[in-house]
């Protein structure tokens, strides 16, 4: 697609901070690029600090939630945009949406989650790599990580 096409369909997009998105519309984002979508997403919704999204004649193209503590850490993590978007520009813009409304919320720090593939892209935002980890939910209920668990808190 050429860079005048991109731009065309850049600006016909209508994008902000925390516009209406159904929970339906979400999780079909989210199944658009191959991600599962476990879980209540009408709660998950509504417990984002906020959201940016991205609509492209109607449709649902582009969500990226934050999440923590005004007063102390931010998180922005699923940064999601639809396999018929991408390459246009959708996931900067949303990212310099969402990284003025961090600013405006004058946070200790914004963290970020990416995969190894995405790092040049979180990089050009000022990003940098720290090691951490993560544990899914079904991680979480194995019997080995309940258990050391319990024996560090009945210590």
């Amino acid at each position: 697609m050429s860079r005048q096409k991109d731009r065309a369909t850049l600006e016909r997009m209508v994008m902000g901070k925390d516009l209406p998105v159904s929970s339906e519309e979400l999780v079909a984002l989210r199944h658009a690029v191959g991600w599962p979508a476990k879980g209540n997403y009408v709660q998950i919704i509504q417990e984002y600090l906020f959201h940016i999204s991205a609509r492209w004649n109607g449709r649902l193209v582009g969500f990226l939630p934050v999440v923590g503590s005004p007063h102390g850490d931010l998180l922005i993590h699923s940064l999601c945009v639809h396999p018929d978007v991408e390459g246009q520009g959708v996931g900067t813009r949303l990212m310099e949406i969402a990284l003025e409304a961090c600013r405006d919320l004058n946070p200790q720090g914004v963290n970020v989650l990416f995969g190894e593939n995405d790092r040049p892209f979180f990089e050009k935002f000022g990003f940098r790599v720290m090691y951490g980890g993560y544990m899914d939910s079904e991680s979480l209920k194995a019997p080995n990580v309940r258990s050391k668990a319990k024996n560090r808190l009945s210590r």
